[in-house]
């Protein structure tokens, strides 16, 4: 799908408050409610809105540490891949180049915990390695990429 400038307003209107009424998004980009709601259903049936989800602070919630581990394993990276996504502890977990087969980027509730849940990591036999860097403070994290300066 290619976006126009409406489009991509819709997006980053949609990426500040995922929970903007019909006339609010259309206040914001300047144009009639039906236009907005049109244009949503386009962006969602595309596949470029994929749903709706809220924002938490996990730091509120008691998961203090956040930590990035990066396991290297042997040729089956397709089960290891399986059994990564089933971590409930991982946020994001992604198949990469270099050293590393697979970096994940997880959050725990304190030291022991991580401790706990990435030692589990090592019963995989497919798993040669796993090294764990713990965050000393997320400088940026999980933030929206802007569309509407015409970047996609």
């Amino acid at each position: 799908m290619v976006l126009d400038d409406i489009d991509r307003a819709l997006v980053d209107a949609l990426l500040e408050d995922g929970r903007a009424s019909t006339q609010d998004l259309a206040a914001a980009v300047d144009v009639a409610p039906e236009t907005v709601e049109r244009r949503i259903e386009a962006l969602e049936d595309a596949g470029v809105i994929e749903g709706y989800a809220a924002s938490v602070d996990y730091d509120e919630l008691g998961y203090d540490v956040t930590a990035l581990v990066r396991l290297r394993v042997g040729e089956s990276v397709a089960a290891v891949a399986e059994t990564l996504a089933t971590c409930a502890w991982a946020r994001s977990v992604y198949e990469v180049t270099g050293e590393a087969d697979f970096l994940l980027v997880g959050r725990f509730r304190d030291t022991d915990d991580m401790h706990e849940n990435v030692a589990e990591l090592l019963t995989e036999p497919a798993v040669r390695s796993v090294t764990v860097d713990v965050v000393l403070d997320a400088v940026r994290a999980c933030e929206p990429l802007w569309i509407g300066d015409g970047v996609i």
